[in-house]
C-alpha cells in the first residue's frame, strides 16, 4: 500500500458521502442549501418567523391615536312594569384611552427593542442550525469512512483469501491456514456490517433535519479570513437583545406606573312624564387610575426578573462561545499533529507489509505475519483517512463558534 496525498484524502472524503443511489439527486447539492432546507423545518426559526407579524402589530399599537380600543355603552330606563307614567331615559356614552404623558414613546421604544430581539434571535437561530447540520454531516462522513475501510479491508483479505486457496490445492500451504483467512475474511465483512448500520443511522438523523436524503457535493470547509469579534458574534448579539428588551420592559414598568386614563363623552334624554318633550344634556367624565403597589410592584418585579436572567445569560454565551473558540483551535492544533503522525505510521506499515508479503511469498513467515502486517497496513490508512476527516471538521468547528455560516 501506498500513501496516499492529502489532497486525493479530501476529495475521496467529499466522494464517501454521495452514496450511489443518490448521486444523481446530490449533483447540485451545497452546505448552504442543506441549512436552508433544515432552517425550513426548525420549528424555533419558524417561530421567529411568526413573531414577525406579532412586532408588526404591536408597532401599528404604539403609533395607534389611542392606548386601548374606544368604548361605546347605552342604557334605558323606564318606569313601566308597576307604574306606568310614561318616565323614559336614554343614555349613549363613548369612552377613550388616552396616553400619560411619554408613555407612547415608552411604547415604540419596546416594539423597537423587540424587533431588534427577534431579528437577532433570527440570526442566531440559523447559526444553530448550521451546526446541527454540519455535526450531522460529519457524523455521516465518519460512518462512511469506517464503511470505506471496511470494503477495503474485505477486498484485501478476500485476494488473500484466494491466494491461500491456491496454495492449500498445490500443497504449500496447510487447510488451517485457509480457515484461518477465511476467518479473517469473515470478520471483515462483520465489522462491514457494522459500519453500514452506523451509516444507516446517520442518515436517519440527517433525513430528521433537512427532511430528505439530499448531501452536500462540496461541503469541506476552509477557516475563515476574517472571523467576527465576540461582540459581533450572532449568538451574543442575540442575546445582547434580550438584555436591551428585558430592561426596555423594566422601563415600561416602572414608569407606566398607572393605566391609561379614559376620557368619556354622555348624552341624555330624558323625561318625567309621557307626552312632554325630552331634555337633552351632555356629560363629559375623565377616568384616572391611581398607582398602587398592588399593581406596580409585582410587575416591577417580574421585570426586573427577568433582567436578571438576561443578563446572567449574556455572561454565559461569552463564556460559552470562548470556551468553543478555544476548544476548536486546540482540536485542530491536535488533528494536524495527528495526520502527521499517521502518515509516518502508514509509510512504516506499508514498508513492513512489502517485506512480510516478499517473506510470505517466499515461504519464509506465516500467514498469521502476513495477516497481521496487512492488519496494521489497513489500520494506518483508515487511521489518516479519519485524522484528514478530523482536521477539516475542526475548521468547521471553528467557523461555529466564530459565528462564521456557510
Amino acid at each position: 500500500m501506498r500513501a496516499i496525498p492529502l489532497a486525493v484524502l479530501a476529495a475521496a472524503l467529499t466522494a464517501i458521502l454521495a452514496h450511489p443511489a443518490l448521486a444523481a439527486s446530490q449533483a447540485a447539492g451545497t452546505l448552504r442549501s442543506a441549512i436552508d432546507r433544515a432552517v425550513q423545518l426548525d420549528p424555533l426559526l419558524r417561530t421567529l418567523d411568526a413573531r414577525a407579524g406579532e412586532v408588526d402589530a404591536g408597532r401599528a399599537a404604539a403609533g395607534a391615536l389611542f392606548p386601548g380600543a374606544p368604548v361605546v355603552g347605552a342604557s334605558l330606563r323606564r318606569d313601566r312594569p308597576d307604574r306606568d307614567l310614561g318616565r323614559n331615559e336614554v343614555e349613549f356614552e363613548v369612552g377613550v384611552p388616552l396616553w400619560l404623558p411619554g408613555q407612547r414613546a415608552l411604547r415604540q421604544r419596546l416594539v423597537g427593542d423587540e424587533g431588534a430581539e427577534r431579528d437577532a434571535a433570527l440570526v442566531d437561530a440559523r447559526l444553530q442550525v448550521a451546526g446541527r447540520v454540519r455535526e450531522a454531516l460529519w457524523t455521516i462522513a465518519f460512518a462512511r469512512l469506517d464503511e470505506t475501510a471496511a470494503r477495503r479491508r474485505i477486498a484485501t483479505v478476500d485476494r488473500l483469501v484466494a491466494d491461500v486457496e491456491r496454495r492449500v490445492a498445490a500443497g504449500v500451504l496447510a487447510r488451517t491456514d485457509l480457515l484461518l483467512a477465511r476467518a479473517e475474511a469473515a470478520a471483515a465483512r462483520s465489522l462491514l456490517i457494522e459500519a453500514g448500520a452506523r451509516a444507516e443511522q446517520a442518515m436517519h438523523g440527517w433525513r430528521a433535519l433537512t427532511g430528505g436524503d439530499l448531501l452536500p457535493v462540496a461541503w469541506l470547509e476552509a477557516e475563515a479570513d476574517r472571523a467576527p469579534g465576540l461582540a459581533d458574534h450572532p449568538s451574543v448579539v442575540a442575546a445582547l437583545g434580550e438584555v436591551e428588551l428585558a430592561r426596555s420592559r423594566l422601563k415600561v414598568a416602572s414608569e407606566s406606573t398607572r393605566d391609561p386614563p379614559e376620557l368619556g363623552l354622555q348624552h341624555r334624554a330624558d323625561r318625567d312624564v309621557s307626552g312632554v318633550d325630552y331634555r337633552n344634556s351632555v356629560r363629559v367624565a375623565l377616568r384616572v387610575p391611581l398607582a398602587t403597589d398592588a399593581r406596580n410592584r409585582p410587575r416591577i418585579a417580574a421585570a426586573n426578573t427577568e433582567r436578571v436572567r438576561a443578563e446572567s445569560a449574556l455572561l454565559q454565551v461569552q463564556r460559552r462561545i470562548e470556551a468553543d473558540r478555544a476548544r476548536a483551535g486546540a482540536e485542530l492544533d491536535a488533528a494536524h499533529a495527528q495526520a502527521s503522525n499517521a502518515r509516518e505510521r502508514l509509510r512504516d506499515a506499508n514498508e513492513h507489509l512489502a517485506l512480510v508479503r516478499r517473506a510470505f511469498d517466499l515461504g519464509e513467515q506465516s500467514l498469521v505475519a502476513m495477516l497481521r502486517a496487512l492488519a496494521l497496513a489497513e489500520e494506518a490508512q483508515a487511521d489518516l483517512d479519519r485524522q484528514v476527516a478530523a482536521r477539516d471538521r475542526a475548521i468547521a468547528r471553528i467557523n461555529q463558534a466564530a459565528g462564521v455560516l456557510p
